[in-house]
């Protein structure tokens, strides 16, 4: 049960070393972790479908993706629960989600902003470039 299951997208192949390494890390010393970084966009909550009139700080906002880990017995222990209790069944949930509806802290890891979920024409063009792209030695 103490064993670290790591879950990771298929569609997302540019993962680095130090981000999975993170995972584990912090998995192993909190029981989870999943992957975030700071979100740099301006979030805006629909009034209707053509205005708004609040916005949410990003500051209170950390943008999450894969990888992320949890301990075995955990998880085991969660799907159970989500499944008797019908959390976590509707389109846009999955573990992270499931385990925020179960009442779980969930503990922030280093991402990668290299990490792109390949869903659309444009994301495969950026992953192309990045294939081709060659680390310059003076940016860290």
């Amino acid at each position: 049960d103490d064993d670290i299951v790591v879950i990771h997208d298929g569609v997302r192949p540019l993962v680095d070393d130090s981000v999975l390494s993170d995972v584990i890390i912090k998995c192993s010393e909190f029981g989870n972790a999943v992957t975030s970084m700071p979100y740099n966009e301006q979030i805006f909550v629909k009034k209707d479908e053509a205005t708004t009139k609040q916005y949410i700080p990003r500051d209170s906002l950390r943008r999450v993706s894969t990888p992320q880990a949890y301990k075995l017995g955990k998880l085991k222990w969660a799907y159970k629960k989500a499944f008797e209790e019908g959390i976590g069944i509707d389109k846009s949930s999955y573990t992270n989600t499931m385990m925020v509806d179960l009442g779980e802290t969930l503990y922030f890891a280093a991402g990668s902003d290299r990490n792109i979920k390949l869903t659309t024409k444009d994301n495969l063009e950026i992953f192309k470039a990045y294939l081709k792209m060659e680390k310059d030695s003076w940016i860290k």
